[in-house]
C-alpha cells in the first residue's frame, strides 16, 4: 500500500499527515480523506475515467513551512512567502503571529459584529479589521485557495462577499462597478456573455439620442419622426438603462460566483493532474484589461464615426444654433 504522507488530497489539497484515513478512487487511484471524498460524492477526475487516465501523483514534498506564518483564524502554519492561508484563505502578512486569545474561541467577530465597515469606498479596510475576516473552507464545492487563486488581487473582497450570501441566504449584494458602468464591469471580469448583453443594452438605450440629434442636424430620415414617439422611445430606453444597471449593480456577485464556479469545474475536470490544474487557474483566472480596453476605444472609435457622419456644418449648427 502506497505511504501518502507527504501528499496531498484532491479534493481539499491539505497534506496528508501520520494517521489520517484515506482512500483512494477505485477507478483511476486518486487519494482523499475518507470525509472529503464523502463530501465530493464522486471522484473529482470522473468525467476521465472509463479511457486511459491514471492519476499520478507528484512528488512528495518536504515541509515547507517550518517558520511560516500562522494563520490567525485556523491557526494553520503557512509557507513563508504566503499571502493567503492554505486552510481557510486568510489573508495573513509574513511573520505575522497569531493573537494571544483562548484556543476554545470559535472565531473573531466578523465585521458587522465590530460595527466597521470592512471595505471602505471600495478599497480593503485596515489589516486589524481583515485579519478578522473569516472565511469558510470553501464556496460552492471548491477550495477556498482556488478561488483566491482565479480571482487574483480583489480575492478577499469577493470571498466576502460570498460569505455574507452564504450566511443571509440572499443572491443580492451591492456593487458600485457593476451600478456605474455594467458593460465594462463584465468584460473586466471574463463575463463575455453578460458583458455582451450589458453591451446591447448600453447601444439601445443610447437611440433616442442620435435620434434627436439627427433631427436637430436636420437628417432626412429623421424628419418623419413625431416628437409624442421620440419622448416615448426616451422614457423607455431610460427605464431600461436604470433597470439593467440596477439588476447588475444587485446581483454582479453572484453572477460571478456562479460563472467563475462554473469554468473552474470545467477546468478541474480537463486537467490532467492538480498541478496542472492549479496552472491553468492562475493563467486564465483574473480580470481581463485588455478586453476592457478594447471595448473602450471601440465605443470612442464609434463616436467619432458619428461625430464625420454628421460632419462640421451640422455639427456647429447643432452646437451654435
Amino acid at each position: 500500500m502506497m505511504d501518502w504522507k507527504g501528499h496531498k488530497c484532491v479534493s481539499c489539497h491539505k497534506m496528508f499527515e501520520q494517521g489520517d484515513d484515506i482512500v483512494v478512487c477505485p477507478e483511476c487511484g486518486a487519494p482523499y480523506h475518507r470525509a472529503c471524498y464523502t463530501a465530493e460524492g464522486r471522484c473529482v477526475f470522473s468525467a476521465k475515467h472509463g479511457g486511459e487516465f491514471e492519476y499520478i501523483p507528484p512528488e512528495a514534498k518536504p515541509d515547507v513551512n517550518a517558520g511560516g506564518p500562522v494563520c490567525p483564524v485556523c491557526r494553520t502554519q503557512n509557507p513563508p512567502d504566503a499571502l493567503f492561508c492554505e486552510r481557510c484563505g486568510q489573508p495573513i502578512r509574513p511573520g505575522m503571529e497569531p493573537p494571544d486569545v483562548p484556543e476554545h474561541r470559535p472565531h473573531y467577530a466578523s465585521p458587522e459584529q465590530n460595527g466597521t465597515d470592512a471595505f471602505r469606498n471600495g478599497q480593503y479596510a485596515p489589516d486589524t479589521v481583515m485579519t478578522q475576516l473569516h472565511l469558510a473552507k470553501e464556496y460552492d464545492g471548491i477550495a477556498t485557495q482556488d478561488w483566491m487563486t482565479y480571482i487574483g488581487n480583489s480575492a478577499p473582497y469577493y470571498l466576502y462577499q460570498f460569505q455574507r450570501m452564504n450566511e443571509s441566504g440572499r443572491k443580492t449584494s451591492f456593487c458600485w462597478s457593476a451600478l456605474l458602468v455594467p458593460e465594462y464591469y463584465f468584460f473586466y471580469r471574463k463575463m463575455w456573455g453578460w458583458g455582451m448583453l450589458a453591451f446591447a443594452v448600453s447601444l439601445i438605450v443610447s437611440v433616442p439620442m442620435i435620434l434627436v440629434l439627427a433631427s436637430m442636424m436636420g437628417a432626412p430620415w429623421a424628419a418623419g419622426i413625431s416628437v409624442s414617439a421620440l419622448n416615448f422611445f426616451t422614457g423607455a430606453c431610460g427605464l431600461l438603462n436604470w433597470g439593467t444597471r440596477i439588476a447588475a449593480c444587485l446581483f454582479a456577485f453572484y453572477l460571478f460566483r456562479q460563472n467563475a464556479a462554473k469554468k473552474m469545474r470545467a477546468m478541474r475536470e480537463a486537467a490532467a493532474d492538480e498541478d496542472g490544474y492549479h496552472a491553468v487557474l492562475g493563467r486564465k483566472g483574473g480580470p481581463s484589461v485588455t478586453v476592457t480596453v478594447l471595448v473602450a476605444v471601440l465605443t470612442v472609435l464609434a463616436s467619432i464615426a458619428l461625430c464625420l457622419w454628421a460632419g462640421p456644418e451640422r455639427l456647429q449648427m447643432l452646437i451654435y444654433g
